[in-house]
């Protein structure tokens, strides 16, 4: 894959201005809520890290309902934790108080949770998981709207465990070839200053991303040289890869845009999106999944 050599030179000859960022190049993160011992003194096999608003009470729950509850398969422990930013809504944050409480699967940072502070959630995340859970074999970041085939996702992962294939590991869907939208008009517009290039390096788009944890550790230790872009996906799904020397996959399984009409005879895919903010439909799609758990995939 040819990048220029002018993207190269200019991401690893940054100038020590662009690294004063307090939470991407000081990691000076901390943790509002916590929840610190979720995998403490456990054999966990698979971390699933949820990026989630501070307000989708609902979208959580519906989680924690269907892929969610899948603690162990196929004697492999599984844990999942919520990646949330602060609310200026006090009313909100003692809602999130309560369900922390409750349900011990949160953890909030110290920056606004908003679409332009993305890239702070996903450092926020790998610093978490680089503190409280570097003992999980393997990561999947996922968003709220994304529903997991966990038995599929556990059996692609023991068979990377039979294989030994343990560390290296990034896999996800591949966008190559992408340039940054210019366009006054268009939600990702990215200017000039923020990113001179008019190719970005191959990266993971927004979807979910499966990592090893020594890939984890790679690219939170690679945060410290890399400068801020709001584009949680190109940053954290490309120059952070792209600097750490980390080579990205995608398996054939990947995944699939669901429909009414598309998901039977679907079982084989490891992750499910959808357009629909429906949660009934998203409910659908999980008990679609669950009677087809058993059939016979391979990635």
């Amino acid at each position: 894959m040819n990048i220029s050599t002018e993207f190269e030179y200019f991401y690893r000859n940054i100038s020590e201005e662009k690294l004063e960022n307090p939470l991407l190049h000081k990691h000076q993160y901390r943790a509002l809520l916590n929840n610190a011992i979720k995998c403490k003194g456990k054999g966990v096999f698979l971390l699933v890290f949820v990026h989630s608003s501070a307000n989708k009470f609902l979208e959580r729950q519906q989680i924690r309902s269907t892929y969610g509850s899948f603690s162990d398969y196929e004697n492999e422990h599984i844990e999942y934790i919520f990646v949330l930013g602060q609310t200026l809504k006090p009313e909100i944050q003692q809602k999130i108080n309560k369900e922390s409480e409750k349900y011990m699967d949160i953890v909030q940072g110290n920056f606004v949770d908003s679409y332009r502070n993305l890239t702070y959630k996903l450092v926020f995340s790998l610093f978490w998981v680089n503190n409280f859970c570097s003992n999980a074999k393997f990561v999947v970041k996922a968003d709220d709207d994304v529903i997991i085939n966990i038995a599929l996702l556990i059996q692609h992962l023991q068979q990377k465990k039979k294989d030994n294939l343990l560390t290296n590991v990034y896999e996800c869907y591949m966008l190559i070839d992408k340039g940054p939208y210019r366009q006054n008009n268009s939600k990702w517009r990215t200017s000039l200053l923020e990113y001179p290039f008019p190719i970005y390096p191959p990266y993971c788009n927004g979807n979910p991303s499966i990592m090893s944890i020594d890939v984890i550790i790679k690219m939170y230790d690679t945060t410290k040289e890399v400068p801020f872009l709001w584009l949680e996906d190109v940053y954290g799904g490309g120059f952070l890869p792209w600097i750490s020397n980390i080579e990205m996959h995608q398996p054939t399984c990947y995944g699939i845009y669901v429909t009414n009409e598309n998901i039977h005879g679907n079982a084989c895919k490891l992750f499910y999106l959808s357009s629909s903010s429906n949660i009934i439909f998203h409910k659908d799609i999980w008990e679609q999944i669950s009677k087809q758990m058993n059939t016979s995939c391979k990635c």
